[in-house]
């Protein structure tokens, strides 16, 4: 995981002002990666805001919690899930409707850099590109 930690988040702060974030509104990192963006988010976001991450990655999910982000705020809630599952998710949160949404789709660099995960093609490894395994 050392390389993990080495992971910036690229146009960090264009992403999130392109949200034009309200400070008590719901917002969906649909990508939580290793927690960039959703770190930003929250500090935009005032004492009613809302924030819920989603990330099939679990790898991804275990980096961005040891990278001492602010992951205990009651405004923020991390789902350990895909985006195409991002209706199932809100319904189950009782979420009708969000104020904005990000996608910051891709592999990482960090993924390509681990042989095990299989996405890359610089080793010689098993070749899987799921980001749930």
């Amino acid at each position: 995981m050392s390389e993990e930690l080495t992971h910036t988040t690229v146009l960090l702060s264009e992403a999130v002002a392109a949200l034009a974030i309200k400070p008590d509104g719901i917002y969906v990192d649909c990508t939580f990666g290793r927690g960039g963006h959703s770190a930003l988010i929250l500090q935009h976001l005032g004492a009613s805001g809302r924030l819920i991450a989603l990330d099939k990655d679990l790898a991804a999910i275990a980096c961005g919690r040891q990278m001492g982000k602010p992951w205990n705020d009651t405004r923020f809630q991390l789902v350990h899930s895909g985006f195409a599952q991002l209706s199932e998710v809100l319904d189950g949160l009782g979420i009708e409707k969000v104020d904005g949404i990000l996608l910051d789709l891709g592999v990482s660099s960090p993924q390509l850099d681990e042989a095990e995960r299989g996405f890359s093609f610089r080793f010689d490894a098993m070749l899987d590109m799921r980001m749930d395994t």
